[in-house]
This record gives structure tokens, C-alpha cells and sequence, in this order.
């Protein structure tokens, strides 16, 4: 029996050493419907510094399924949100996008059927402003090369221009010059945003339920309605426990372990 259990201590030393074993034991737990296991899992790969979109989706799915148990503790449908945000930041794959925002889909809406029980606002998701929408149409590189391309039809349009000295030719070389600069100017601002975006952008979902908005002093603000579980919003800075965000064009302060950054490829 002895032998045994050292045997048993062994593998389940080696699991929490190996990535790859905690990902399996926590496929495996969430299968048998053991949901605290699997985040538990989980939580142990982000703690090793694991960034991966799978597993930002399965930690996403395994709160959700606390969550249908009937087993929820506080926060558990915010994680959820986030696991599913991240999933979408990270991953490449479309498919597992789609089915991540399906899945955030359907917490986003559990938070709002609950908040409208309670009579609050029920708006979950605040969106972006039109300029990130935009940038975020693209990728960085795709903008990059999209700004590469115009700016190589620009140089082509300027050399048939001198070469041609009149007639339509010399004015079609014209108006495309002026349309391929424009645009090289477009793509090339929206690279260094998308850029800039990826560098610098701070982004994390709230995961506390019914957060209120701090001032400077660190004391509610009373015209701003109760922060939703399981809402994106931009992290401007951290400091003393404390975290300056931004929801709805308002800026103020959230205590730091209610906001959960979002991790970046």
C-alpha cells in the first residue's frame, strides 16, 4: 500500500509540473462534470504562465458549468466572460472564435435576464468606439501590407505619370497617385494604431457582481449605475489595490482584483 500511494503521489507531483497533464486532467474533470477540478487545472496553467486560447475557452466553459451545476460562487459568470473574451483575442482559428462569442453570448445574456430580475440596467457589453472598430477589422500585419501595397501603386502611378507627359494616360496616372496616396495614408495610420493597440492597449472584463465606480478619492460615484459582471473595459493604470478604468466614456476606479486583464498573442 505504501508503494502504491508514493506511486499515486508521484503522478499527481509530475501533473502539477506538466502543462500538458494539467490540460488533460482538466478535459478529463470537465467531462466527468467535475467542474471545481477542472478550473482548479486551469487556474494552475495560467499561474505557469500558460497563454493559450483553448485554454482560455475551456477555463471560460469550465466556470460556465459551475455556473449550470448549481455550484456558482461570486464572480464565477464574469470568469466565464472573460475566459471567452480572451479566447477571442488570442486565438487565429475562426471557428473557435465563433464559438467563443456564442458562448459569451449566452453569459452575457444570463447577466443581463439576472440583472433585469433585479431591476438594474440590463446593458452588458459597451462596444467599441468607431475608430477601434475599424482598426479592429484587420490585423496589425494585414494593415502593414495593405500600407506596403498602396505605397508601391503610389510609386508606380508617379513613374508612368513622368513618363507619360499628356493625354489620359498622364491624368489616369494622376488620379491614381492621389487615390493610392490617400489610402497609403488611411492604412498607414490605422497599422500604427493597430500597432500602438498592441504595445500600449490595456484591456480587462470585470468579474466582481454589481462593482461600483470609484472617484479619485476612491468613494462611489452616485450617478453611475452599478458596473455589470462580465463587461470589457480599458485599463488605464493600476496603483495601491486599485485600478483606473474606463466603461461608457467614464473614467473611474475599480478595486483591482474586480477586474481581470485580458492576456495578448
Amino acid at each position: 500500500f505504501a508503494m502504491v500511494a508514493s506511486v499515486a503521489q508521484a503522478d499527481e507531483a509530475d501533473e502539477q509540473l506538466d502543462p500538458a497533464a494539467l490540460f488533460r486532467g482538466a478535459t478529463e474533470a470537465m467531462a466527468a462534470g467535475k467542474p471545481n477540478e477542472a478550473i482548479a487545472k486551469l487556474e494552475a496553467l495560467g499561474d505557469r504562465g500558460v497563454v493559450d486560447a483553448v485554454v482560455s475557452y475551456d477555463r471560460g466553459l469550465a466556470y460556465a458549468l459551475r455556473v449550470r451545476a448549481g455550484s456558482e460562487q461570486p464572480g464565477d459568470l464574469g470568469r466565464a466572460a472573460h475566459g471567452f473574451e480572451e479566447t477571442r483575442e488570442l486565438t487565429s482559428d475562426k471557428h473557435l472564435a465563433t464559438d467563443a462569442t456564442n458562448a459569451l453570448a449566452a453569459v452575457r445574456s444570463e447577466i443581463a435576464r439576472r440583472r433585469s430580475r433585479a431591476g438594474e440596467p440590463v446593458e452588458i457589453e459597451h462596444g467599441f468606439s468607431l475608430g477601434r472598430s475599424i482598426v479592429e477589422l484587420m490585423s496589425e500585419n494585414a494593415w502593414a501590407i495593405l500600407a506596403a501595397v498602396m505605397g508601391l501603386g503610389l510609386a508606380i502611378a508617379i513613374a508612368v505619370r513622368r513618363a507619360i507627359q499628356q493625354g489620359r494616360g498622364r491624368v489616369a496616372a494622376t488620379t491614381s497617385a492621389a487615390i493610392a496616396g490617400g489610402l497609403l495614408v488611411v492604412t498607414a495610420v490605422l497599422a500604427y494604431a493597430a500597432r500602438d493597440a498592441r504595445l500600449h492597449l490595456r484591456e480587462g472584463v470585470v468579474i466582481a457582481p454589481n462593482a461600483r465606480l470609484l472617484d479619485e478619492k476612491h468613494l462611489v460615484i452616485d450617478r453611475v449605475a452599478p458596473v455589470p459582471e462580465g463587461v470589457r473595459t480599458r485599463i488605464l493604470e493600476e496603483s495601491g489595490g486599485f485600478s483606473k478604468v474606463t466603461l461608457a466614456g467614464t473614467d473611474g476606479y475599480l478595486q483591482s482584483s474586480a477586474v481581470l486583464p485580458l492576456a495578448k498573442r
